[in-house]
């Protein structure tokens, strides 16, 4: 019981005991919710976002914030949209698509390290800088800014919609995504570096920690991470277009934030980002399953974000209340001296 309590002080068993009640309140509203096929099948629709967040959160652990990763996504999928449309075989567009995403990342990281300004301007900047190369790239397929590349062929088609043993490709790839940055984050000096940049920049510069190679690794990471979804995408709806990444931005901000990692650097892991992915993804869900239009799922999912964020504070302060009084205890219980009984005087002669 003692190790129970202390997991869920935690914020991601907080997460795990969310997860687990939203599940059954909706089972319980609607029992279709609880077919364990359906969750499984319906995770496609969701965990795309988390492979972005993933990468994300160690940018942001950083100190960092990358505004242009909705752009990156449309990038890529435009840029393999038009390459595949012009004669080339559809695997070589997707590496060219993913080596567009990878040289965003490296110009945000260049710019940030450059002018030295702040990763949110610079990132909002480059946010409309590659929407609109991706527009512009999509005119090269004779097509408008807006319209579908379509006629992808069924092996690429396949890559989102298929499955393998009944598990999701989309879900496969994104426990793959996420074993790699939990190795990234948590088991090599470049994960190590960065979290503690984010924690202490100074005492990171005077440590002498590669700054310049973290920055643009955590960038580049991003922006994989941005271009392996555009890619997913384009293959989960069977077009690429160039606006596809529109609504990617605000979403991911969230599950990164509710996942647990914080806004101002140095906290956060892995593991809280996959907890959160799934329960916004299926908040979101279960609200569509109670008959709710999009703009009262909207409403709700704010309003639950607002407890959920509200929930993490006072995890944080429970926790460090318990830790405080432990403390307390301790020193209570080592400057406490052991009574023994008074030495009686010895009588003289």
């Amino acid at each position: 019981m003692k190790h129970l309590n202390k997991y869920l002080m935690r914020w991601e068993g907080a997460l795990v005991v969310v997860l687990i009640t939203q599940i059954l309140i909706f089972g319980m509203l609607n029992p279709r919710f609880l077919n364990f096929e359906r969750l499984l099948t319906s995770s496609s629709d969701f965990v795309y976002l988390g492979i972005i967040a993933l990468p994300l959160a160690i940018v942001m652990m950083t100190g960092g914030i990358d505004i242009s990763i909705g752009s990156i996504v449309s990038l890529t999928a435009i840029v393999t949209g038009v390459c595949f449309s012009n004669g080339m075989n559809i695997w070589l567009a997707v590496i060219i698509g993913i080596l567009a995403a990878l040289a965003a990342g490296v110009t945000n990281a260049a710019l940030i390290l450059i002018t030295n300004a702040n990763p949110m301007v610079i990132t909002l900047g480059t946010q409309f800088l590659f929407a609109g190369l991706a527009i512009g790239i999509s005119g090269l397929a004779n097509v408008s800014a807006f319209e579908g590349i379509s006629g992808m062929p069924d092996e690429f088609v396949n890559i989102a919609n298929g499955d393998i043993a009944g598990i999701p490709n989309m879900l496969i790839v994104f426990a793959l995504v996420a074993g790699a940055f939990a190795f990234i984050l948590h088991g090599t000096t470049f994960g190590r570096q960065a979290r503690l940049l984010g924690a202490n920049p100074k005492a990171a510069v005077y440590a002498g920690f590669p700054i310049k190679k973290v920055t643009i690794l955590a960038y580049s990471l991003t922006a994989l991470g941005s271009g392996i979804t555009g890619v997913l995408m384009t293959s989960y709806v069977a077009s690429a277009r160039a606006d596809i990444g529109a609504q990617v931005l605000l979403p991911v901000l969230t599950l990164v934030v509710i996942g647990g990692v914080s806004m101002y650097g140095g906290e956060g892991t892995i593991v809280g980002v996959v907890i959160a992915t799934f329960v916004i993804g299926y908040l979101q869900q279960g609200l569509r399953f109670t008959g709710l239009s999009e703009s009262e799922v909207s409403v709700a999912t704010g309003t639950a974000l607002v407890i959920v964020a509200s929930l993490r504070w006072w995890t944080h302060h429970i926790a460090d209340r318990v830790k405080n009084q432990r403390v307390k205890k301790n020193l209570g219980d080592t400057r406490t001296p052991t009574s023994q009984p008074t030495p009686e005087p010895t009588p003289a002669g």
